[in-house]
């Protein structure tokens, strides 16, 4: 199921940036890493080392020994109760594990969630830096054709103002994808959010 959804973020929109590898090791630190769902695996597995049967060590003395009890003096030994139709832990283990489960799907959905955001925020960059290298190098064959006099001046005022505001752009919006990044290694990287950030930086780039 995990599968599916990482490769549907992977193709969604036809995106360039994000990667399905990128993706599934960016899931892959996400799940061992962020403390809630780190919590929750924890309280699982001491729910699973719980035993379903108690023992408890008796003491006792004895008087005088015989063929078929003990010898004289002090004795201990272990009593074991084991119920035959007690399953309270075995509910709780199941009880746990549904838990867990759910929180990991949880985080798990609210992490893809963002991570789609962010891989469309890479794009926007991505064909902002196209854009901004297309007007730049109109702007340049502008330039060349008003020195060998082919154009009026006054047409580079135009040009200009398109490279400006698309350089405007493309600040912007890398700006707002760094963010991103950040915001969401902090958010589900736990202590490896640097970690997180880096590979967000490599899927997103």
């Amino acid at each position: 199921m995990r599968s599916l959804s990482l490769m549907a973020l992977a193709i969604s929109g036809g995106a360039q940036a994000c990667t399905l590898a990128q993706i599934e090791a960016a899931t892959e630190l996400v799940l061992q890493a962020n403390p809630v769902i780190r919590a929750e695996r924890q309280e699982l597995a001491e729910q699973s080392r719980q035993r379903d049967w108690s023992a408890k060590v008796t003491l006792g003395y004895a008087l005088g020994g015989t063929d078929s009890t003990a010898a004289a003096g002090p004795n201990a030994g272990i009593q074991v109760e084991i119920p035959l139709f007690d399953r309270a832990n075995e509910l709780k283990v199941v009880k746990a594990r549904t838990a867990f489960q759910s929180k990991q799907d949880s985080i798990l959905n609210s992490f893809l969630g963002d991570l789609e955001k962010l891989c469309s925020q890479a794009d926007q960059v991505r064909e902002l830096e196209t854009m901004r290298g297309f007007y730049r190098d109109r702007l340049q064959y502008r330039q060349e054709q008003v020195k060998e006099g082919l154009e009026e001046a006054a047409s580079l005022w135009e040009e200009s103002e398109k490279v400006q505001q698309v350089e405007h752009d493309y600040r912007r919006e890398r700006g707002e994808l760094a963010a991103m990044r950040l915001a969401i290694a902090r958010r589900f990287g736990g202590e490896a959010w640097k970690r997180l950030q880096a590979l967000l930086a490599e899927a997103s780039r």
